[in-house]
């Protein structure tokens, strides 16, 4: 089975790409919330856990429509399940230790 862009899905691709675009913010999360940093401080984060919840939605929906489909239906969506699930772990790896530095806080 060869995997294309089409194949994904264009919302699904979305997701995974903001989700993506958020993990190197981690960095200016602490900035004072002032200009851009409103957007690194308050906005990014909130985003990250509402992708995180989005993303293993969307890997258990694969899940479960893949019960009742053909083989060859059901490796699109594992891979698509996959796809999910390892960008819902680096969201969670990444983000994960600024979100626990603040329970500590």
């Amino acid at each position: 089975m060869t995997l294309n862009v089409a194949s994904i899905g264009a919302l699904r691709l979305a997701l995974i790409l903001l989700s993506l675009i958020s993990l190197p913010l981690v960095v200016f999360a602490d900035m004072p919330p002032q200009g851009i940093g409103v957007l690194t401080a308050y906005v990014v984060p909130a985003l990250v856990v509402i992708f995180f919840f989005v993303l293993l939605l969307d890997a258990l929906m694969n899940r479960v429509f893949m019960i009742d489909q053909a083989p060859a239906s059901r490796g699109e969506r594992r891979v698509r399940m996959w796809l999910d699930l390892a960008t819902a772990a680096s969201l969670l790896l990444v983000w994960g230790t600024y979100f626990r530095s603040l329970l500590n806080a």
